[in-house]
């Protein structure tokens, strides 16, 4: 010992904010579940008084952390919870690597390519990079993808937990039986063919999906537990990319997927 007083910055039993460290439990419990939840539920895992846990929610609310449904009143996360976790995401070492790799599959295969990842809106972009081309593909960094008739979204209906993919396919089916969609499933027994070639091959090609005059190959990403964690696709105009299941293009996206997940720690 030196006798000078321990700097306090350093310690691990600082005084902290209660207020906000339950917060924090109350953001945890959302996150955790697989949907929106109503205040009872919220409470209950927690062992708080429902009453003290509206008092955080709204304030939770007036933050953006979290929303409330007029129709169901149930809690959700919120806006700037979603954008919180896209720019720690974006600061994971794995996605720094995975956005090297998407680059440098963007200059061998001149297309666009994307990353996207699940979120409460279903498949969403989180990081686009445009070829340099006069016919490039353009897409904005947060498009969500539908789940029915877009190789991303064919791609989480594959791998992606069924309570979170379930309620959005039943809506895209039946949107895509009252628009009369072309190239879109209708109905569960023509999206589950579409799945299974999908698991077979480990990897979702589509061509003019939705009739959106667009082609692309998407191939998963897998953490160290086998879970679903990214989707990199490459599109582009139907004239000008190759995707179907044999194609060079689908073959260097399968295989850069399974070097990024290797960086993520999954083995198979």
């Amino acid at each position: 010992m030196d006798g000078q007083a321990p700097d306090s910055r350093h310690r691990t039993d600082q005084n902290g904010v209660q207020s906000v460290e339950v917060a924090g439990q109350i953001l945890e419990v959302m996150i955790q579940a697989d949907g929106p939840l109503k205040l009872a539920e919220i409470a209950s895992t927690l062992g708080m008084p429902p009453a003290k846990v509206h008092r955080y929610l709204v304030s939770l609310i007036r933050t953006g952390l979290a929303i409330q449904s007029r129709e169901t009143s149930k809690y959700d996360l919120g806006p700037t919870a979603f954008q919180l976790g896209i720019k720690g995401f974006a600061r994971f070492e794995p996605l720094k690597a995975a956005e090297a790799m998407l680059r440098e599959l963007v200059e061998m295969v001149g297309e666009t390519a994307a990353l996207a990842v699940w979120s409460e809106k279903g498949p969403t972009m989180i990081r686009v990079i445009e070829a340099r081309h006069d016919f490039a593909t353009t897409i904005a960094p947060t498009h969500h993808c539908p789940l029915t008739f877009s190789a991303t979204g064919v791609l989480f209906a594959s791998f992606e937990d069924p309570a979170r993919t379930d309620p959005v396919i039943e809506r895209e089916l039946e949107q895509n039986r009252n628009s009369g969609r072309p190239n879109a499933p209708r109905d569960r027994a023509s999206l589950a063919e579409m799945i299974a070639r999908t698991r077979d091959r480990g990897f979702s090609v589509l061509h003019n999906g939705g009739g959106d005059g667009f082609g692309a190959v998407s191939a998963p990403v897998f953490d160290v537990t086998g879970r679903l964690r990214l989707a990199i696709t490459v599109f582009g105009r139907a004239g000008r990319v190759d995707a179907s299941p044999d194609s060079a293009l689908a073959r260097i996206v399968a295989r850069t997927a399974r070097s990024v997940s290797a960086e993520f720690g999954y083995r198979n």
